[in-house]
Parts: C-alpha cells; structure tokens; sequence
C-alpha cells in the first residue's frame, strides 16, 4: 500500500486536525501540571549531584547513562528549581508532539477507506490513561522523550522514501532521521528496536518485497544498523551499563523471565480495555513453566494475536502493523530482566501499535455493518455516538488518575489497594505518612512491609528509625 496524495483531500485540514488533538489532549492532562515529585524523582533529579550545574554534568558525562534525559532535567532544575510544574509541562509537550507525530506518520498509511484511522489512533494515544505514568510521572520522561525522538526519526525516514528523486533533500532527511534515532537511542535504551521498526514498514505499509526491499534494508536502513553497532560498542566499553547488565542478568534466570513476561504482557493488553486496573506498582508473579497458570491462556492470546497478524496481511496490513508494532516495542523489555516485571511506562511507545489496531477492527467491524444492515445512517450514528462516549470516558479517567500525583500518599495508598500483598507500596505509604509526620499510620505501614518481606532491609530501617521518632530519640 503506498501513500497516495488523494488522500490529503480525504482528510480534514492538518491543522485544524491538530488543534483539536492538542487541546482535547491539554484538557485532560491540566490536572497534571499540580502533580508532585514521586518515588525516584527524589533521587534522581532533587538530590541527584550532578544535576547541580553544567559543569559537573558535563565532568560526569563519560560515566552518565541516558546523557538527553538527565540534559532536560539539569535544564528544567536551572529554569525552575524544585517547583514540579516545568518539568510536568516539558511532559506534556513531549506527549503532545508525540501524538501529531503518530497522526502525521498514520496519514502516509491510509488509503480512502482507513482515512479516519490516523485522527482516532492519535487522538486515543493522546488521551488514554495508560499513558499518565508517563506524562505525569516526572521520572517517566524517559518513555517519552525516546519515543519522541523514536517517532520523529520515523517521520523523516517516510519523507525521504517521499523525495527519493531529490538527492539532496533524501540525503537531509536521512541524515535528519539518523540523528534522531541516536538521540533516542540516549534518552532510554529501548530505542533499539528502531531499525526493525523500519523493516516492518517497509514490508507492511510500503509492501516491498524482493529487489526494492533488499535495497531499502542495504541502502536506506544500514545507516541504522551502523549507529546501533557503534552505540553498542560504546556501551560494551562502558563500565556503568556493564555493571547494570550484570545486575539485570542476576535478577531471575532468563527462561523464568521470559515465562514471567509473556505474562506481563498479555496481562497490560487487558489494561487498554480495563484502565481501571492501572497500578505505579503491579504485583505479578514469576513463572517457571509453561503450565503454570494462567500461562496456557496467556500463550493462546499471543497465538490468537500472531494468527490475526498473518492472516491480516493482505487485507488489513494496518491491523498487521499495529500487531507488529506492539509486540516490538515490547521485546526489549521482555528479553532483558528487570526488578518490576510491568511498568506501565514502558507500554507508552509499544501502545500505539494496540491503539491503531483496535480503531482499525473497529472502523473495519463498522464499515462491514454498515453494508450489511439495511440501514447504515445508524450504524454511523451509533457508532459515532459510542466513540464519543468512549472519549469521554478516557478523558475522566486520565484526569482522574493525574489526580493522585498531586499528593504521594494518595498515589501510594491507590497502590496499596491494588498490591496489598507487596511490601514495596506499604513501605513507600509508610514513608509518605511519616513526611506529613503521622508517625501510628506510618509504623503500621513499615510493619506491614516487613511482615509481608521479612528481607526487605529499607522497610526494617523505616520502621527502627519510625520508632526511635516515637520515643523521642530522634
């Protein structure tokens, strides 16, 4: 399927298009500009030491992981100190570029039947409350600074295969594209994936095959490859990555890990559809077989999920694409172990992929009804009705959940609720009570976090230190 030019005169005007994404989008996340600083914000930006002034950052810089991220914050600490709301505003911008660039990019794949695809898709990724963790959480910015930089490089690519008969506009945007990707590659490791991002457009969207398909992977995506090889040598020489690969890799043996996010996995699919069940800190299992439950439903989702990919390919590529895109956006993750097993900031990138196939079944599911029921002006007046509730829906979600960054012990006792049986939540209420100086609630909570993690050694010392406050002694 290539881009046609028709389909600009399909589509309603681009910026009026984009005024109304942003301003719905900024609607929905005013909320979070009165969140607070959460959990790792401490550490890494308030008290970080390097974060003082420019020449300590730059003095550190060969010992720094994620060198754009920590630029934006010393940026943002300069420009506004302890006062949360520019770092929450930086957010948000990069959360609203993120969605026109997801509508630009979607509008070089439709065609006169998909036509409103690329609105709907970007509209639900700019509003969805999956992604708060990522806006609102300040911490989170590294999802959405790499996926900014990811989906920008993306963009320029499409623009040069779009001036291949201008050589030197081609080689800009190329050069443009390749910038891009390293600049996302240093906002979070994840960025990796990029290069495979480009083959599955190429296949999918632009459906090239044989000799145009060899040349764009030797010619058009090998520039890709090269930074990849080049980061990755910097990274094998670095001792800091080093040592945090070493600890990644002792966290649960890999077959463990990859049973345990196969898991994880299939289990956010049903946060898209169950946003209620949103939790800063899931308690999910670690499986060691294949027929611990609920592995063998797990498993039959993603074998579900791959046989619609397949057989899609033909008819409905961007059904297959979103697919695609999601399930590699959620490799790196899966593959590397890490402490939490789901984080629902690291689905902000991978989400768009389920978005833009859930708004493809549905535009598709309508379309078919629509010819088959004697009267369609319903259908789209049904349909029309139903989408429109369901936006609102998400909106009152999204800022509901911004609500509980505004304070740590709503946040913390959310969390609770949820993961009542993991100590990490109970031990993190206990320290946000004990900042507002409730002393009972807050030993109640480190009791609670040593009783249900006996090894926990932060927890133990919260509760030690919470007493001896008690009693005076300090």
């Amino acid at each position: 399927m290539q881009y046609n030019d028709a389909v600009d005169r399909l589509m309603i005007r681009p910026w009026l298009v984009s005024t109304i994404l942003v301003a719905l989008a900024v609607a929905t996340y005013a909320g979070a500009l009165h969140g607070a600083f959460q959990y790792d914000d401490l550490f890494t930006i308030l008290i970080n030491p390097h974060l003082t002034r420019w020449q300590t950052f730059v003095g550190h810089l060969d010992h720094m992981v994620r060198p754009l991220l920590y630029a934006t914050f010393l940026l943002d600490q300069s420009l506004y100190g302890n006062s949360a709301t520019g770092y929450h505003l930086l957010n948000l911008l990069l959360h609203l570029c993120s969605g026109l660039l997801v509508y630009r990019i979607l509008t070089r794949a439709v065609t006169e039947d998909t036509k409103h695809v690329p609105f709907w898709t970007a509209l639900l990724f700019l509003i969805h409350p999956i992604q708060t963790e990522t806006v609102t959480y300040i911490s989170g910015r590294a999802s959405g600074l790499m996926a900014f930089w990811y989906l920008l490089a993306l963009v320029l690519y499409i623009k040069r295969s779009e001036h291949q008969d201008d050589r030197r506009v081609s080689r800009l945007h190329l050069f443009g594209a390749v910038t891009s990707f390293l600049l996302s590659l240093t906002s979070k490791e994840t960025a990796v994936t990029f290069p495979l991002a480009l083959l599955l457009w190429d296949l999918l969207i632009r459906r090239l095959k044989g000799a145009p398909l060899r040349t764009a992977i030797l010619s058009h995506h090998l520039p890709f490859w090269l930074v990849l090889l080049v980061v990755g040598l910097a990274v094998w020489s670095h001792p800091r990555y080093i040592s945090l690969a070493q600890f990644s890799f002792g966290i649960r043996p890999l077959w463990d890990n990859l049973l345990s996010e196969l898991h994880a996995s299939a289990y956010a699919l049903l946060l898209f559809f169950c946003p209620w069940m949103q939790n800063f800190d899931h308690d999910l299992p670690v499986l060691r077989s294949l027929f611990q439950w609920p592995l063998p439903l797990d498993l039959l989702v993603w074998c579900g999920l791959a046989v619609v990919a397949i057989i899609s390919v033909r008819r409905l590529p961007l059904l297959s694409f979103g697919i695609g895109w999601f399930v590699l956006q959620m490799l790196p993750t899966t593959v590397i172990p890490r402490n939490d097993l789901l984080s629902e900031r690291n689905l902000y990138l991978a989400s768009i992929g389920m978005l833009l196939a859930i708004v493809v079944l549905w535009s598709h599911l309508t379309h078919w009804l629509a010819t088959v029921l004697p009267r369609p002006r319903i259908v789209g007046i049904g349909a029309g009705s139903l989408a429109l509730a369901m936006v609102l829906a998400l909106c009152l979600m999204t800022f509901q959940r911004n609500a509980l960054y505004r304070d740590p012990i709503l946040l913390w006792s959310d969390t609770v609720e949820k993961s009542p049986h993991k100590a990490r939540p109970h031990n993190n209420l206990g320290h946000a009570y004990a900042l507002r100086d409730d002393w009972d609630r807050a030993i109640e909570e480190f009791r609670t976090a040593t009783r249900l993690d006996p090894d926990y050694a932060l927890a133990q010392k919260n509760l030690r230190d919470a007493y001896l406050h008690q009693v005076g002694r300090q």
